[in-house]
């Protein structure tokens, strides 16, 4: 029996802290399948890594040391923020100068970028796909002293060189893996002080091909679908023991197949729990009214969904399998059922230019109500693995020295991505409800503490970020936002883009453009 430390490396909390449920999984099936002794280590609310990490290592002295790091940077925004180079001071170079074992790391973002991150962290191993399989067994081996060479789903890297790059481990039966119990692993008081949900899947894996994601690469481009009264009966146990009745489904798209996540809803209808669903992505090509009556019916209080653009044009070269009437008739049909939106756009597709810009602005402000929140995101973060990557390699293999680790964007052809941020941050002046997604614009933790405690105390279903329109029209009202326009006008030729590589892609671009 081994004694495995699990340290979830995770401090980025936008829009919220995100409790580490793939973390719990994996400890999960140490305890339950390899009978080994796991030590669960939180750096999200850690005022000083450095000691915490101290502290559990010689305490705790373990064999083996797995890292959970769930992302390489925040994805999107005007200045990206290269999240690896936290949790490379924070957290593993003080693992390194106190262990001299063993140390994984695993999680979402090795899924993309594996042996990348074991060559900018100067790690040995990396555990790529679903960990809760191949953690067990790589923890066996070291305790056995059997080779690591040949272990599915592990990434090897030994002096400087990576001997093994094995394809992302997937687990076929979703409803064999045991139970995450996050009281056991986790103090979840800081995380309620948030409002930060409780993650469920329902499946695991992709069938679209959107030219920006790597859902694919990360869970399989196949969908591996959980039983949905399983679904339904882990949801009730988790609301029982932890006391959070704020669920957020956690699927690369909840609504695809749609036939299931009906199901699952129906399940967790008959258990008549008083529920705050939400989910991360709702597709608007799979959208009817009976969908949004279930939801309604099992608890969602809000829904975020991905359209990116309202240009068929865009929406073509981002590879999306619906259209703008589809996000027209979903938006009409939401309002009609009066369920909370995040709508989220991403600007800087190939085909960008300044009328499909504009068109996108005007429509969401049209279409979205004046309390559904738009976020508005400008570039496209290109990531190891995504179409997009891919097709950029076939023209220049070196456009990025590290393979797309560190944030590499795509500039359109016909406009740039300083002048559509001028367009969007122009109208978003007209539209309270319009949020940049951007690292200076991260929302403050004492506001959402604020919003939390008042939406308890009044015992209100509205989501938390209704709080930032709200504020928005104040300073509108007192003429705050005037000022501020005013300054933005002044500063923004001088902005100055840091952690961001643009790297003139014009004739990569121009050759992608003829092909789309």
């Amino acid at each position: 029996m081994a004694k495995v430390l699990l340290i979830n490396s995770n401090r980025f909390k936008h829009p919220w802290p995100v409790i580490p449920f793939g973390l719990c999984y994996v400890a999960a099936s140490l305890e339950t399948n390899g009978n080994h002794r796991v030590c669960f280590l939180d750096l999200c609310f850690s005022s000083d890594c450095e000691q915490d990490i101290k502290n559990s290592i010689r305490n705790f002295v373990p064999d083996v040391i797995g890292i959970s790091i769930r992302n390489i940077d925040d994805t999107g925004g005007y200045n990206v923020h290269f999240l690896l180079e936290d949790v490379k001071n924070d957290v593993i170079d003080y693992c390194k100068r106190e262990f001299n074992g063993p140390i994984v790391i695993g999680g979402p973002s090795v899924g993309i970028s594996g042996r990348e991150m074991l060559d900018y962290f100067d790690l040995e191993y990396a555990i790529s796909g679903d960990g809760e399989a191949v953690m067990p067994e790589f923890v066996n081996r070291i305790e056995s002293g059997e080779p690591l060479e040949g272990l599915k789903g592990l990434t090897i890297r030994k002096g400087k060189l990576i001997i093994q790059d094995d394809k992302p481990f997937r687990v076929e039966d979703l409803d064999s893996l045991p139970f995450p119990k996050p009281l056991r692993y986790l103090d979840l008081k800081q995380y309620r002080r948030f409002g930060s949900p409780l993650h469920i899947q329902t499946k695991r894996g992709c069938a679209f091909r959107c030219s920006y994601c790597t859902y694919n690469q990360i869970e399989g481009s196949r969908y591996r679908l959980r039983n949905p009264k399983l679904i339904a009966d882990e949801i009730e146990i988790l609301v029982k023991e932890t006391g959070v009745n704020h669920i957020e489904f956690t699927d690369s798209t909840f609504n695809v197949p749609l036939e299931h996540t009906k199901k699952v809803l129906r399940e967790l209808i008959l258990k008549n729990l008083d529920l705050r669903l939400h989910t991360m992505g709702l597709n608007p090509g799979a959208v009817d009214e009976e969908l949004l009556d279930l939801m309604k019916s099992a608890g969602f209080n809000e829904v975020d969904i991905g359209a990116e653009s309202a240009c068929d044009e865009v929406l073509e070269s981002l590879a999306k399998d619906f259209k703008r009437i589809d996000i027209l008739i979903t938006a009409n049909l939401l309002k009609r059922k009066n369920i909370p939106v995040t709508w989220f756009i991403i600007f800087g597709a190939l085909t960008e230019t300044r009328e499909s810009v504009i068109e996108t602005l005007n429509t969401f402000g049209n279409i979205a109500s004046k309390w559904d929140m738009v976020f508005i995101s400008t570039g496209i973060r290109v990531y190891k693995g995504a179409p997009i990557a891919d097709s950029i390699l076939e023209y220049n293999n070196v456009v990025s020295s590290d393979n797309f680790l560190h944030p590499v964007k795509i500039e359109p052809c016909k406009i740039s991505l300083e002048d559509i941020h001028i367009i969007a941050r122009r109208t978003a002046f007209r539209f309270p409800n319009f949020y940049f997604y951007e690292k200076e614009k991260i929302i403050p933790g004492w506001l959402l503490i604020t919003g939390n405690y008042m939406l308890r105390l009044f015992r209100s279903r509205q989501p938390v970020w209704r709080l930032l329109i709200f504020l928005k029209m104040i300073e509108r009202i007192l003429g705050i936002s005037l000022i501020k326009r005013i300054i933005s006008q002044i500063t923004r030729r001088s902005r100055i883009k840091k952690n961001t590589k643009t790297n003139g892609f014009s004739l990569i671009i121009n050759k992608l453009h003829s092909n789309t």
